[in-house]
Order: structure tokens, then sequence, then C-alpha cells
């Protein structure tokens, strides 16, 4: 039983802390309080900083170890088969997923500062440090858990991008951008009611 639960937890704790993330941003955060947008950026700027640090030292520790070094690990992809050393296979996964962190905070960051968006920033806040607990990566070179059962390399579903992918970042992402979209027709209503208000005070007077 706790291991259906466990199962469960695994699975679907990162969508829900998306969603609860996207609601909590629309309806508690305003972009009219600068301490709200000030709290986010911290909040952000904490969370990537903190998971970036962990695999950054992944990455070099692991590169310099000897644990591992004289084990290989099989990975197959299509019809190719290679053999490599499992201290350099953990680096390299380390570098993928800090690489991609690089990549989804330049992104994030410049949703933000063009577009003044701020529930993305508020979702990965949130699920950087879950994505880092449950990966397999975490678990075996930081947790030091055998890599046995669900965590034996080669993890194929092990890095942020396709952690990020099992979650269907597509449908994640329109739901992210109908909410802001909606968001932004409720701004030009008020914006056009403001303006409307102000012309039938100029007309009256």
């Amino acid at each position: 039983a706790m291991g259906f639960v466990g199962d469960l937890v695994h699975e679907w704790l990162a969508p829900v802390v998306a969603i609860g993330a996207a609601v909590y941003s629309q309806y508690r955060i305003s972009e009219e309080r600068p301490e709200d947008i000030f709290n986010v950026r911290m909040a952000y700027a904490a969370s990537t900083a903190f998971v970036g640090v962990v695999y950054a030292l992944v990455m070099v520790l692991r590169a310099r170890s000897q644990r591992g070094a004289e084990e290989t690990v099989t990975i197959r992809n299509g019809g190719k088969t290679s053999h490599v050393v499992v201290r350099d296979y953990d680096a390299k996964q380390a570098q993928d997923a800090l690489l991609w962190l690089g990549i989804s905070t330049a992104v994030i960051i410049g949703m933000h500062v063009k577009l003044d968006l701020v529930t993305p920033m508020v979702i990965q806040a949130l699920l950087q440090p879950i994505l880092l607990v449950q990966s397999c990566l975490f678990n075996v070179c930081v947790l030091g858990r055998s890599a046995s059962g669900w965590l034996q390399r080669p993890w194929d579903g092990d890095s942020l991008i396709a952690t990020l992918r099992t979650m269907n970042v597509r449908k994640i992402k329109r739901q992210i951008e109908e909410m802001q979209s909606e968001m932004a027709g409720e701004k030009v209503k008020k914006r056009l009611s403001g303006t409307q208000r102000r012309n039938r005070f100029r007309k009256r007077n």
C-alpha cells in the first residue's frame, strides 16, 4: 500500500503543484503590488540558485570521483549500443540538467521582463526543487541510495527536460497562456472602462 501511495505521490505531485501554483498566482498575486513581485522574484532566484548549485556540485564531484570509474552503463539509442563509465554518465546527467536549468531560466526571465508574466516564475520556483528531489540523480548521487529498481541506470526519464516532457509541457503551457490571455483581457476591459469614464466626465464638463 505504501509503495502504491509513494508511486502516486511521485507521479502526481509535480502536476498538482504546477496547477495549484498557477491558480494561486492568478488570484493571490497582484502585479500592482510591488512587494508581491519582489517576493516572487526572490523565491524564484532562491529556488534556481539552490537547484543549480546542487547540479553543479554533483557534476564536479562525480567527474572527479573514483567511485564508479570502473563500472559501465549500457545505453541503447535506436539501433546503436554504447557503454559509458558510470562516473561519466552521472556527471553528464548533471551537466544536461544544469544546461536545461540555464535555458529555462533565461526563457522565464525573458517572459517576465518582456511580457510581465509572473505565473511561470511561481510555478518554477516550486517545481524545480521537487523535480530535483524526485530525480534518480539526486537519490543516487546525493542521498546515496542503491542504483537498483527504479533507480537503475540508464535513467531514461531523469533530467529536467525528460521530466517536463512527461508532464505534457505543451498542455500546461497552453493552460498558462489561456489564463494569461484572460487576465490580459480583464486588464484591457478595466483600462477601456477607465477611459470611457474619463471621456464621459469630459463631455459633461
